[in-house]
């Protein structure tokens, strides 16, 4: 075979061979997440698995909250644990310690829920800063979720409102879904909506956070965003690159990190001074209520002076009836009877159950059987119970019958 020959073979093969790949050009970021950053005053954060806004916010100590100054609040370094939880628990929480934590969503619930902005708070030198981490697209999820990780590992205790049912759970989803983690550490989590119902619900009613800010810190926001319009916006942004709204998104997302400092400053203010700082009888008794289930009832009496110094206008029936059976069971009937006696002529829940003690009392410390008849006599009456509560009325009386017969 010639020169020429072989070359005309070894050009007709190279022909046939794909040419070599040139190496890919590094492209930037899109420019509308370039502008999404811009108009948030954030900074756009570039990973392998994608981009994120970051958008901190300091809050001095000058910043007033409604009613309430947060250099007032930072001095609350740290909070008994048990003014958090329904049981008594021993130990404290350290506030810089502690990781508020607000999400917004694509929608309540389910595998098809993304949170779109994850927000931060923690108490820093300065005052209290706020870090919100905003996706521009749902293909940059993994970036921002493996970045908040950082977050939950710096703090040993997030602090959320609804947090246990909603918010950590669907992070830990995601975080699941995304190959990320297949779990969030760390080693207390503060859900807040517990203790503000267990304290607040009787008087507020509606307890939303939105709620809260008005009747505890006299808070009223001004052009907020309502929480069922907020996935909306983010929708507007990734269909149409519409940003008019969102900024009141990330605003009403912050808003809400600040609320929840503030009320768990407030709820261990409540639980140190047993009641002290507390100045309306309806959160008073709920107070009450909490250490009576703890089996606490010096507590309970405390409470209870603090509400005979407030009420100037007569104490509902269930409080009344309520502190009567913690006098019982202190064994200060002198305190407990009179009680008895103001409730027993209602026609009422109440009048039934201070007329069932009185009918005990006449029996068991008075010995006098006839005038504890005519007391299980009226419960009788005026029973709103089923047939559960009259047959046990029922051998009561068939019991103080006899009684009498036998004297």
């Amino acid at each position: 075979m010639t020169q020429d020959n072989l070359k005309d073979r070894l050009n007709r093969f190279q022909s046939s061979i794909a040419p070599k790949p040139k190496k890919p050009v590094k492209k930037g970021p899109p420019e509308r997440y370039l502008r999404l950053a811009k108009a948030m005053g954030g900074e756009l954060v570039n990973r392998p698995a994608g981009s994120y806004v970051l958008v901190k916010r300091l809050y001095p100590l000058h910043y007033r909250h409604g009613n309430r100054l947060l250099r007032d609040m930072m001095k609350q370094e740290q909070m008994p644990v048990s003014a958090f939880t329904l049981q008594a628990e021993g130990g404290t929480l350290d506030l810089g310690a502690l990781l508020f934590v607000d999400i917004e969503t694509t929608g309540l619930g389910g595998s098809g829920a993304v949170a779109f902005l994850i927000g931060f708070g923690s108490v820093v030198a300065e005052g209290f800063e706020v870090r919100q981490y905003l996706i521009p697209d749902y293909s940059d999820e993994c970036a921002m979720l493996e970045d908040i990780l950082a977050e939950f590992a710096a703090f040993s205790t997030p602090v959320s409102y609804n947090g246990a049912a909603f918010d950590l759970p669907l992070i830990r989803d995601r975080m699941i879904i995304n190959r990320v983690a297949r779990d969030l550490q760390y080693e207390r989590h503060v859900d807040l909506l517990h203790a503000t119902r267990r304290l607040f619900k009787r008087r507020l009613k509606d307890c939303t956070l939105g709620s809260v800010e008005r009747n505890l810190f006299e808070m009223e926001r001004t052009d907020d965003i309502p929480g069922y319009l907020v996935p909306s916006v983010y929708f507007d942004w990734l269909s149409e690159e519409q940003l008019d709204l969102m900024d009141g998104v990330l605003e009403h997302n912050r808003l809400d990190i600040v609320s929840l400092l503030f009320l768990a400053v407030h709820i261990a203010r409540v639980g140190e001074s047993e009641g002290e700082v507390l100045d309306q009888v309806d959160d008073l008794h709920s107070l009450s209520r909490v250490y009576g289930r703890r089996k606490e009832t010096g507590l309970v009496s405390n409470v209870y002076k603090r509400i005979d110094e407030l009420n100037t206008t007569g104490l509902a029936d269930d409080i009344l009836l309520y502190h009567s059976l913690n006098f019982k069971r202190q064994k200060d009937l002198n305190r407990a009877v009179p009680i008895w006696k103001k409730l027993s002529t209602q026609d009422s829940r109440e009048g039934y159950w201070a007329n069932i003690e009185m009918a005990k009392y006449y029996e068991h410390t008075e010995k006098d059987p006839r005038r504890a008849l005519a007391c299980a006599v009226r419960a009788e009456q005026i029973s709103p119970y089923g047939e559960s509560q009259q047959r046990r009325l029922a051998n009561r009386l068939k019991r103080l019958r006899a009684k009498i017969v036998v004297k």
